[in-house]
């Protein structure tokens, strides 16, 4: 009996990499997709962020308007993806 031989790992298409973004429920789930489909971002600062006053929201602005580290995150993976590929 032959076995199958596996000669390398197929990447998502686009279309299944947002959903698979967006089906990610933790950061460390995000990450490890990230690694797993070799996904490059840049991280950069903009001179000069320090010295903008930060906005305070309050808990519900953060549930409304899904502004948290992972939403955040999420959002930029997806434009790395639809930018790149």
């Amino acid at each position: 009996m032959n076995a199958a031989k596996v000669t390398g790992y197929a990447k998502k298409p686009k279309k299944e990499l947002i959903k698979a973004i967006d089906d990610c429920v933790s950061l460390s789930q995000l990450f490890a997709l990230i690694q797993h489909e070799n996904i490059t971002l840049q991280m950069h600062s903009q001179p000069g962020a320090s010295n903008l006053a930060p906005k305070v929201l309050s808990a519900r602005e953060i549930i409304d308007k899904k502004d948290t580290p992972l939403e955040r995150l999420k959002t930029e993976i997806k434009k790395s993806v639809l930018k790149n590929k």
